[in-house]
């Protein structure tokens, strides 16, 4: 299995200010947020960092409502936020969101999920650099825009979209896309935080974990109850 991450961006805002805010969310979701001491690998680690004007929060592993929470953050703090997901290991993707609504997405390889899908539909996860570029302030169209582009899966070689990146056409291209944006990441090399940990939690993480739970221990029960291999279906 490979990576899946999402992490949400938030442009012109203190970590105070997107602290409370996640705040809000979490509590309006039955959670809630509060500052602790807590590695990546703990199912509820959140970890947010600030730099040169922007801030960036990590999400939980198993947290899927990075869309909704980025929604939230973007309407309650009347500013543009990013949306980041690495998915598998296969693509990186966003959706930006300006004051809650939707002004742009981008995804690398649009039918992913489903081979069928319209042109138009194709057409809207194409990223725009010109409205980044507009919007953020932060960056010219020109330097973000070979990043958005569809990725060739035939092509034998991950060719960098600027000389100066670390990574091609790969699911940490990411990375290089945030730098452009002054965006922080708050994880170092070997993952661990770089900003402050915080323990998250909603309704909605609580019962993915209970059921991820519930359903290891029942594979165990299963296991040292029975002389069969466990992972084999009777």
């Amino acid at each position: 299995m490979g990576m899946f991450l999402s992490v949400t961006s938030i442009i012109g805002k203190t970590e105070n200010d997107v602290v409370n805010s996640l705040s809000r969310y979490a509590k309006s979701a039955g959670g809630g947020l509060e500052k602790e001491s807590l590695l990546t690998e703990n199912e509820n680690c959140c970890v947010i960092k600030e730099e040169m004007g922007n801030t960036t929060v990590f999400n939980p592993h198993a947290y899927l409502e990075w869309d909704k929470s980025s929604e939230f953050i973007s309407r309650d703090l009347n500013t543009p936020v990013f949306s980041f997901h690495i998915h598998d290991g296969d693509l990186w993707m966003y959706v930006f969101f300006v004051n809650g609504e939707v002004v742009d997405q981008f995804n690398p390889i649009p039918d992913y999920w489903e081979d069928n899908i319209s042109t138009e539909e194709i057409d809207q996860w194409k990223g725009d650099p010109l409205t980044i570029s507009r919007i953020t302030g932060s960056v010219k169209s020109e330097e973000i825009e070979k990043y958005l582009v569809r990725w060739d899966l035939e092509a034998e070689d991950s060719k960098k979209a600027y000389s100066s990146d670390e990574f091609g056409q790969e699911d940490w291209q990411l990375l290089d896309f945030m730098r452009k944006l002054s965006l922080p990441y708050p994880l170092d090399d070997n993952g661990a935080p770089i900003g402050q940990t915080y323990k998250l939690w909603t309704n909605e993480l609580l019962q993915r974990q209970n059921t991820s739970e519930t359903i290891t221990a029942s594979a165990n029960e299963s296991k040292s109850n029975s002389n069969k291999p466990w992972w084999k279906f009777w």
